[in-house]
């Protein structure tokens, strides 16, 4: 059986020796993961289309094999490459903030078209913004309230660091966890 998907490529992992094991955010089903095979070797013409947090048009085909079997990745297209991500590595530091709050946040499969939205306009607006802090600030809240988890108090500017300290620790209750990816971006800035 052959799907269509619109989505955003959250993460990549190597697969075996020539495959990549996707993880796409989609309008249709929310979080989702599928094998890209061969994509790894330099003739694949699927390798330009499958950038991290490019949003892309694709094809899988399921199985009928063994029920826990992944979705193959049949056909890709690009719809909007993020090129400013791969020339600006402040910009792509936020993002990886932005991005991680989206994937611990959502389950696989569960549909969230608000979250979508929030991330596909995160994205254009984060390659817009001189102030990436606010920007990926007012994603993770907005993805917060997409998911049905309203931060307390509205979200006005500026932004202190006890307002910061506030959001911080309601993200942290939300996931049960610690954002990993703000470490990293701690040590760039």
């Amino acid at each position: 059986m052959y799907t269509k998907y619109t989505g955003i490529i959250l993460k990549k992992h190597p697969f075996g020796e020539a495959d990549e094991l996707l993880t796409v955010f989609t309008r249709e089903a929310g979080k989702i993961r599928c094998k890209a095979v061969s994509s790894r070797k330099t003739t694949s013409k699927l390798a330009g289309h499958l950038q991290s947090l490019n949003e892309v048009e694709f094809e899988v085909a399921s199985g009928r094999r063994a029920a826990g079997s992944l979705p193959v990745l049949v056909s890709v297209r690009a719809m909007s490459i993020n090129s400013y991500l791969r020339q600006n590595l402040r910009k792509f530091a936020y993002a990886l903030v932005g991005i991680e709050t989206l994937y611990r946040l959502t389950g696989d499969r569960e549909e969230n078209t608000g979250a979508y939205e929030e991330l596909r306009k995160f994205l254009r607006d984060l390659g817009e913004s001189l102030d990436e802090n606010i920007a990926v600030r007012k994603f993770q809240l907005n993805i917060l309230a997409a998911s049905g988890y309203q931060f307390p108090e509205a979200f006005a500017l500026p932004l202190t660091r006890e307002k910061e300290a506030k959001i911080d620790r309601f993200i942290d209750y939300v996931l049960e966890r610690e954002i990993k990816s703000a470490k990293v971006l701690d040590s760039l800035i």
